[in-house]
């Protein structure tokens, strides 16, 4: 089913479904669950990426192509697809209080780092819409179903490098004899992620006034091309591999096919948290599945392993040699302000007490991901420009810069 306005009871609703993350976990709960999964979009990200020149390099089909190729490979019409802007209050509203779910994803965001510090412009799209998009899912589900959860995508960025071990919820702190709890600081580096860490604390209030129900995940850097339900081209996710959309493992493998290079931002010594996208998945299908009690906030650390980006770099020089290609580091400036050499440890604990494992080893995600560029060479060629750093973070203070200007179709709401 394309689209349509009924009450559902046991249902679950995904904003931002027809994003890179979004729409597998979408195919998956439906494939996996019996309910129905509403599936919520304004497919701006397809708009946005090409504001900028660039486009998935592995090619994604309209929604209701997709919703034809899922029926006809599970044998299944329980995903509906409804065209809205989340940040339109009214368009939220109708679809929570319709459909009623006892489960709302929220992706519904602009998720670029990069894409927030090209200038002024982009900084305010970014921070009106993230902000927008969750306090109109707040309200809405406090009014319609107040005792539903709220899975909400949050980052590891919104941490930065603390030096100190990353606590999954609040810290325990002491000053003059007395002892407190307070919310691990947050010192986000870039706009993005500043927009993020307002949302953290926008829950958080409303979780104290509404006792509102949400699972806040700090999610780290995805990376892969599929996961077990994406059989064939027809039901692909997208791809984006440049320097401003593209996450740091998949813009390596692009790299190495086009270039023969793998560009090293400054040292290589930045180190992060990072889990394929199969992993990202079932992550939040545990969490879907295990929601927090009445009234609780759960911050949830989503990472599987921790890697610098010159071991990145360095796993993906050795398996492009398994495909004949050679590539050489070439260090260039950093574009971001960020420490290079840093402490990066992160307690996650509440994971893997509900079960998760690793569904496929690193080496084997990379894999996949060299076949996906290379099947798609030709198409990868024509943005071959695009890989190399384009937004600088000191320099993005300008009003507006013409060849990123934003499309007068985003800026503008436009709800169905």
């Amino acid at each position: 089913m394309y689209s349509s306005w009924v009450n559902v009871m046991g249902s679950t609703v995904i904003f931002g479904a027809d994003g890179y993350i979004g729409w597998p976990l979408a195919i998956h709960l439906g494939n996996t669950r019996n309910d129905k999964i509403i599936l919520v979009d304004n497919l701006c990200t397809r708009r946005l990426v090409k504001s900028v020149k660039s486009d998935t390099l592995v090619p994604i089909k309209s929604m209701k192509e997709r919703l034809a190729a899922y029926g006809k490979a599970t044998g299944r019409n329980n995903l509906t697809f409804i065209e809205a802007d989340a940040r339109d209050p009214k368009s939220v509203d109708k679809v929570i209080a319709k459909y009623k779910p006892e489960t709302v994803v929220h992706l519904a965001q602009q998720r670029s780092a990069p894409f927030s510090m090209v200038d002024q412009e982009h900084v305010l799209y970014t921070e009106l819409n993230n902000i927008a998009t969750n306090l109109n899912i707040v309200f809405s589900m406090v009014r319609h179903v107040p005792d539903a959860h709220l899975l909400k995508m949050g980052s590891m960025g919104e941490y930065g490098t603390p030096g100190i071990e990353i606590a999954e919820g609040d810290l325990e702190v002491e000053r003059k004899g007395k002892k407190a709890k307070v919310m691990f600081p947050r010192t986000g580096q870039s706009w993005y992620h500043l927009s993020k860490i307002f949302d953290t604390y926008n829950v958080a209030f409303a979780n104290r006034i509404y006792d509102m129900r949400a699972t806040d995940v700090m999610q780290g850097v995805v990376y892969g091309t599929r996961i077990d339900e994406i059989t064939n081209g027809a039901l692909a996710t997208r791809f984006d591999f440049d320097s401003i959309w593209g996450t740091v493992i998949n813009k390596y493998v692009v790299q190495a096919v086009l270039l023969n290079k793998l560009l090293i931002y400054g040292k290589g010594k930045q180190t992060r948290g990072f889990l394929s996208l199969y992993d990202s998945v079932n992550c939040l299908t545990l969490l879907h599945d295990n929601p927090p009690e009445n009234g609780a906030n759960r911050v949830v650390n989503q990472i599987d392993e921790i890697f610098d980006t010159l071991q990145l770099a360095e796993k993906v020089q050795a398996i492009g040699r398994e495909f004949g290609i050679e590539a050489e580091f070439e260090y260039v400036e950093n574009p971001r302000v960020e420490r290079e050499e840093h402490v990066y440890e992160v307690e996650h604990r509440i994971l893997p007490s509900l079960g998760f494992r690793r569904e496929k080893k690193i080496e084997d995600v990379i894999r996949e991901i060299f076949q996906a560029v290379i099947e798609n060479r030709k198409r990868a060629a024509t943005m071959k420009k695009l890989v190399y750093p384009t937004v600088y973070w000191r320099t993005a203070t300008q009003l507006s810069v013409k060849e990123f200007s934003l499309p007068k179709s985003i800026v503008n709401m436009k709800s169905k």
